[in-house]
């Protein structure tokens, strides 16, 4: 069997192979590794693609040893293992009430920013906020109703999936 992934690791040295030597060691065959290093993600991540071979119980093994380590598993074979959904929240309050709002979404289970983009308005009391989450594709539900309970119970109004 093989199994294609695309994998988020950090920028520091020996994060690869720390990956890699495990996989190995389970009886994986790495067949195929594409290491972006000249195009990270937002948070400095580097998207690594890369191809193991083995049996069904080998490659599960692999990804669930993958997991262990906290490594973002963007893609298995093509198949969205994280999603991104984009808010705006909108609030005629001080700027930092609304980084107290974004401090909150951050400390959500299953839910990781990605970018805050603040605008402050002319009177430094207008605020827009864009906010950008990741989350597991099957959390992603779940994140939308806390965000919005999160602005409703500081008074933001919240524009979901702009």
């Amino acid at each position: 069997m093989r199994l294609k992934l695309l994998i988020e690791l950090p920028d520091t040295p020996g994060q690869l192979v720390n990956i890699l030597q495990p996989l190995s060691s389970f009886g994986a065959n790495v067949s195929t590794i594409i290491h972006e290093h000249d195009n990270r993600t937002a948070d400095g991540k580097i998207p690594v693609h890369f191809t193991i071979e083995g049996s069904k119980d080998i490659l599960e093994k692999g990804v669930e040893f993958i997991r262990e380590q906290d490594i973002d598993i963007v893609e298995i074979d093509g198949v969205l293992q994280k999603e991104k959904q984009t808010f705006l929240l909108l609030g005629n309050i001080p700027t930092s009430n609304i980084m107290e709002t974004v401090h909150k979404i951050d400390e959500l289970d299953d839910v990781k920013i990605s970018s805050v983009d603040l605008n402050i308005g002319n009177d430094l009391q207008e605020s827009v906020c864009k906010v950008v989450i990741e989350t597991k594709e099957n959390k992603r539900l779940e994140a939308t109703r806390l965000v919005q309970e999160i602005a409703d119970n500081d008074e933001l109004v919240l524009i979901k999936q702009i």
